[in-house]
């Protein structure tokens, strides 16, 4: 298999993940995350451990997630592709940050959804770290279009051109066929 095409093809949502340490903030942009447990709310994402906003990880044990929206695909862009250690880049992108209610880490408002985190576990796989935090605290921030990353610096949002699916419907149809064929067979 070619490297990397198994995620080169999987559309993702943007966020950033926000951690501070003392008075310092950095914050980075992941693709690879996703909720792992609704009670508890848990989410993990994916991050290397040379990554800079790794050490802020570990120091303080906590951390936000923002999900950006299309308006602010440069925000997020910046946010991925310049390190913390080149100075403060959440200053120079104009990144608007409000102080969290749970935990010191603040979250970015420049998003429509946030959520405020506590490193639960964190689990070694392949050339990443998998951190699971568990979700203290959600902040609906408004009702833009989530931000999709594409792959190769490509970013896109769904439109209303999606066909929505009458899934009860659809599950009844699939019902309604094995029973058939039960009757039948």
């Amino acid at each position: 298999m070619k490297p990397n095409i198994f995620f080169s093809k999987l559309p993702m949502p943007v966020c950033a993940i926000t951690s501070k340490v003392g008075q310092e903030v950095n914050s980075m942009t992941v693709a690879w995350s996703m909720p792992v447990s609704a009670n508890p709310p848990l989410f993990a994402f994916a991050i290397k451990k040379i990554r800079h906003t790794w050490k802020f990880l570990e120091s303080s044990k906590q951390f936000t997630v923002t999900f950006f929206d299309q308006e602010n695909v440069q925000k997020a862009h910046g946010i991925g592709r310049i390190s913390g250690r080149e100075g403060n880049k959440l200053q120079a992108l104009n990144v608007s940050l409000k102080q969290s209610d749970e935990i010191e880490s603040p979250y970015i408002e420049d998003g429509y959804f946030a959520m405020e985190c506590k490193v639960k576990s964190i689990y070694t796989e392949g050339d990443h770290e998998l951190v699971v935090g568990k979700v203290l605290k959600v902040h609906e921030i408004n009702n833009n279009k989530p931000l999709l990353y594409l792959s190769n610096d490509e970013y896109g949002v769904i439109d209303e051109n999606i066909k929505k699916i009458d899934t009860k419907s659809l599950v009844n149809f699939i019902r309604n066929k094995i029973s058939e064929g039960e009757n039948n067979g």
